[in-house]
C-alpha cells in the first residue's frame, strides 16, 4: 500500500512493504527526485538497511552458539509487516517489533521505527533503534535510495557529477566475486571536489568509502550549481551504486559495512556494528535537500 505525506514544496509517496520511498515530487513544478523501478533493472527504489548491510557471510549469524538466517541487507527490506502511522501530514512512521518471524532471523527483543518527516525543501528520514532485550544488541543501519539521473538524447550519465564538501583523496573498497567485501581498494579519481559519473563507473559494484570524511554529498549537473544534497551525519561510510548504465544513482549513508571475506559469523565479533545497551534507543538520520 502507498503512503503519502506533504507540506507546501514536496509531496513523498512511500510504500508500506519494505517502507520505501517510491516517489518525491516538487509540487510547483512536478519534478521527481527518486528512480521510477523498472524490474527489468531493478526491482526497489530506496531498500532501508537494518540490521545487516550487503551480503553476509554464507547467509546467516551465529549468536550464543545458535545460527540465524539473515538475508542481504536485513530484515525491512520486501517485509510486509511494518505497521504504518500517519503521525501528521507531512509525517509517518514504519515500525517493526520482534516477533517469532524475526527472531528466526535476528535474535533480539527490539522496535525499529523509521519515519519521514517533510520541512520545507527537506526530506528526513530517521532511524530509531530501541533495545528492548536483557543485555546489548548489535546491528547495522543505513540508506540505499536511488536519486532519479534523468537521461536523453542529450543528456548522459557522464553529465552528471557527486561533489564532496572538500577535496578528497578517494579510495573505494572493493566486493570480491563472493559479493563480500574484499580487502583490496581502488582509487576513484575526485577533481575539484567531484567525482564524474559515467556508464562504466560501477562494472565493479558499488563503490564503497570507508570512514569518509565528510557528511553530506551533492548530486547535479556538472554545469549547474543546485542538484540534491544528501547529508548523513553520524554515518562513517558512504557507498555509491547503479547498474551500469541506469538513469539513476544510489546515495547510502551507512552505519556498518558488509561482511568481509574473512569474516567471522558469530554478530558479536563482526566490528562494524553499533551496540546499544539494553533499555536504551539509538537514532540516526538521513536528509534530503531539493535545492531550489
Amino acid at each position: 500500500m502507498l503512503h503519502t505525506i506533504e507540506n507546501e514544496d514536496l509531496i513523498c509517496v512511500i510504500e508500506s512493504n519494505g517502507a520505501e520511498i517510491r516517489s518525491l515530487k516538487n509540487k510547483a513544478n512536478g519534478q521527481e527526485y527518486i528512480w521510477q523501478i523498472n524490474p527489468s533493472i531493478w526491482g526497489s527504489s530506496s531498500p532501508v538497511l537494518f540490521p545487516a548491510i550487503g551480503k553476509i557471510k554464507e547467509n546467516k549469524i551465529r549468536f550464543q552458539g545458535k545460527d540465524y538466517s539473515m538475508p542481504k541487507h536485513g530484515i525491512i527490506r520486501n517485509n510486509e509487516q511494518l505497521i504504518f502511522t500517519q503521525l501528521t501530514k507531512n509525517k509517518c512512521a514504519f515500525t517493526l517489533e520482534n516477533s517469532v518471524e524475526t527472531e528466526q532471523k535476528y535474535p533480539y527483543k527490539f522496535s525499529f521505527i523509521v519515519s519521514y518527516f517533510l520541512m520545507d525543501n527537506r526530506l528526513i528520514m530517521k532511524y530509531d533503534i530501541i533495545n528492548k532485550d536483557s543485555g546489548p544488541i548489535h546491528f547495522a543501519c543505513g540508506g540505499h535510495t536511488a536519486y532519479a539521473c534523468p537521461l536523453n538524447e542529450k543528456t548522459k550519465l557522464s553529465d552528471y557529477v557527486v561533489e564532496f564538501p572538500n577535496q578528497l583523496n578517494l579510495q573505494a573498497s572493493t566486493l570480491g566475486a563472493s559479493g563480500l567485501l574484499s580487502d583490496n581498494k581502488r582509487p576513484i579519481n575526485c577533481e575539484d571536489k567531484t567525482l564524474q559519473l559515467s556508464d562504466n563507473l560501477f562494472d565493479d559494484d558499488a563503490l564503497i568509502f570507508e570512514d569518509i570524511p565528510c557528511n553530506w554529498v551533492r548530486l547535479r549537473k556538472k554545469e549547474e550549481q543546485n542538484g540534491i544534497i544528501v547529508k548523513f551525519t553520524g554515518y562513517p561510510h558512504l557507498a555509491l551504486w547503479s547498474k551500469p548504465g541506469a538513469d539513476y544513482l544510489c546515495i547510502e549513508p551507512w552505519l556498518g559495512l558488509p561482511d568481509k571475506e574473512t569474516e567471522s559469523i558469530d554478530i558479536n565479533d563482526k566490528s562494524t556494528l553499533k551496540a546499544i545497551e539494553p533499555n536504551q534507543t539509538f537514532s540516526i538520520e538521513i536528509e534530503t535537500v531539493i535545492e531550489k
